[in-house]
């Protein structure tokens, strides 16, 4: 099968990785596989799509634009540009991860025939949403949609009015040999862990949004009864002002270790020198990319039962869920605090295996690829 993938960005973000991992799956499924995205536009390698898919060894093509917002003129030109592309490559599927992509193959996909199908994927559960300008170009033209969940699916069917064969639940997958087994790597060299210190850690942008503030409420108020708990936020951002500044007014600065930004193999033994992941909130990765990884990982999770979690964590099994609250969320760590060492064993076990059975790449990439057979069957949006 010929499948572009198209990315309406230069940066590398949330919504840009899990495109990218599915394009690799589906390479190694043995497809002719594209992945067009926006050329860089001054970005560190680090940052931009170029460097990063280059390091997974994922080939791109970066000769469009592709803003990530429309822009009339580079909008005309990248239309002209994709036309011609998709009239020779002539895909059997164009699948869209961004609003911009999504109206840019609309538009570049208009009058071509054979046509290929058309595919968006939604990374925001519970609310699958596009601009206006969808209505008018891309609703019927669409036809099939990709969402993270069941509720999602049912809001997708009743906001855009779509068939139930043509909207898929695939969770987006990941490299789990990468994080899976991988204890040879050890765990992070450059922060101070006490011996015998049970270690609650976040992965996270350090901001507002991602909601610190209840980890470190959550931490306060169990201290007094569980002088061995530490704090591991590992993560860029403002830590002066959401957590060193809080952390000294709950008094438990000493109980907070700042792990800096972890990348590659140092992100692997971040995840090993926590014995559970605390996440009070995801930020703008709304499939909650961190929380799949420490799974895959061995790492439980304690987290709110809101968004897709509860989708993700498995309660007693691979993690504890709580309200959206700090006492709530204190309780459930308290639950991980005080399971005995075999117990603990036994749910790194499980979230391995379940990681395996559902966070695969390749696995996603089949399901994906099952779907596209299926929307083949279907009359053409």
């Amino acid at each position: 099968m010929r499948i572009v993938h198209l990315i309406s960005y230069f940066r590398w973000t949330e919504r840009v990785e899990p495109a990218a991992d599915l394009a690799i799956a589906q390479q190694q499924l043995g497809h002719d596989v594209r992945y067009l995205c926006g050329h860089n536009q001054g970005a560190a390698p680090e940052d931009c799509i170029q460097g990063r898919a280059a390091r997974k060894g994922l080939a791109f093509d970066d000769r469009f634009t592709l803003d990530k917002h429309f822009r009339l003129l580079s909008a005309l030109r990248d239309i002209a540009g994709l036309r011609k592309y998709m009239a020779e490559f002539k895909p059997d599927v164009v699948h869209c991860h961004q609003d911009n992509a999504h109206l840019l193959a609309a538009f570049a996909l208009r009058g071509l025939a054979p046509r290929p199908l058309l595919v968006r994927t939604f990374y925001e559960p519970g609310r699958p949403s596009s601009p206006g300008r969808y209505w008018l170009f891309c609703h019927r033209r669409t036809d099939g949609l990709i969402v993270l969940n069941e509720a999602t699916r049912a809001q997708a069917r009743g906001r855009f009015g779509r068939q139930p064969d043509r909207v898929a639940v695939i969770l987006p997958g990941i490299d789990v040999d990468g994080f899976a087994n991988r204890r040879d790597l050890g765990r992070l060299e450059h922060v101070n862990v006490p011996p015998g210190a049970f270690v609650a850690g976040m992965i996270t942008h350090i901001g507002k949004v991602q909601r610190l503030d209840l980890a470190l409420e959550a931490v306060a108020a169990l201290t007094p009864r569980h002088p061995e708990l530490r704090l591991l936020i590992v993560g860029r951002g403002k830590p002066d002002r959401w957590v060193h500044e809080p952390a000294r007014r709950l008094g438990i600065a000493d109980r907070v270790i700042l792990g800096g930004y972890c990348r590659y193999e140092e992100l692997v033994k971040a995840y090993h020198t926590m014995d559970a992941l605390v996440y009070p909130r995801h930020g703008t990765d709304e499939s909650c990319r961190a929380v799949r990884e420490a799974l895959t990982a061995g790492v439980p999770v304690v987290a709110p039962g809101i968004a897709i979690m509860p989708d993700l964590v498995k309660e007693g099994e691979t993690g504890f869920l709580a309200d959206f609250d700090s006492a709530s969320l204190a309780n459930a760590l308290e639950k991980m605090l005080r399971l005995d060492p075999a117990a603990r064993a036994r749910m790194s076990a499980a979230a391995v295996a379940d990681a395996r059975a559902r966070f695969s790449r390749v696995k996603q990439a089949g399901k994906v690829l099952e779907f596209y057979e299926r929307l083949r069957g279907l009359p053409r949006m």
